[in-house]
């Protein structure tokens, strides 16, 4: 993944694993996690990596809002994302406080593909938008505008309603493989739809300004 973010001309790559309750995705508990977060440090550290990597991981958001990991193991890696990818069919009041409580964790930085939706396959999950958005300005959270074609989530008229709040974004492959890496221009065509300029995302930023900001 370093290399192949290096063919494509980037500084950096946050490579974020899932976490321990997907388990068909051999996601990562707490010991690994902590394994890995050295890993990606030394890599970076001693150039063995092409591109410089941060240690991150997607997180699962829980059914009653708690993180998948122990806080202590988020706070050893440079950057969490958490997600929802279970237990979709609450009523929104309920799914609104399950993503509110997510946001207690200190090391969470972006919510992960807000809404939940696979085109053509998923709809979106219901929760109170406004109120999500206005809690993760006032937290600093930030949202994915995520470039895979099944789901390009945020759409565009989500990520400008939250850009009008004063929301900040991350636009992001989810790539599984080195390939998906080309998704990127999906995510980028939506921000642009939105409206959005490269002040408003966060991996417009050069290398040592990123690092900065996390």
């Amino acid at each position: 993944m370093a290399q192949a973010a290096r063919e494509r001309g980037y500084e950096y790559i946050a490579i974020t694993d899932h976490s321990k309750s997907l388990a068909m995705t051999n996601g990562l508990d707490e010991r690994r996690v902590s394994a890995f977060a050295a890993r990606c440090a030394a890599s970076t550290r001693t150039g063995d990596s092409a591109s410089a990597s941060f240690s991150g991981i997607e997180c699962d958001i829980m059914k009653d809002g708690a993180m998948d990991l122990a806080w202590d193991a988020l706070a050893e890696l440079d950057f969490v994302i958490g997600s929802v990818h279970n237990n979709m069919n609450m009523e929104a009041a309920e799914m609104s406080d399950r993503l509110l409580r997510a946001l207690e964790c200190p090391s969470l930085r972006v919510f992960g593909h807000l809404t939940g939706r696979l085109l053509l396959n998923r709809d979106p999950y219901p929760f109170d938008f406004d109120r999500i958005v206005d809690a993760a300005v006032k937290r600093g959270v930030m949202f994915e505008i995520n470039s895979s074609p099944e789901r390009l989530d945020l759409s565009a008229t989500m990520a400008r309603a939250a850009k009008k709040k004063g929301a900040k974004f991350v636009i992001d492959t989810d790539a599984h493989h080195p390939k998906h890496l080309a998704n990127m221009r999906y995510g980028v065509a939506t921000a642009r739809r939105a409206w959005l300029a490269p002040s408003d995302v966060l991996n417009t930023l050069p290398l040592a300004d990123f690092a900065a900001r996390l």
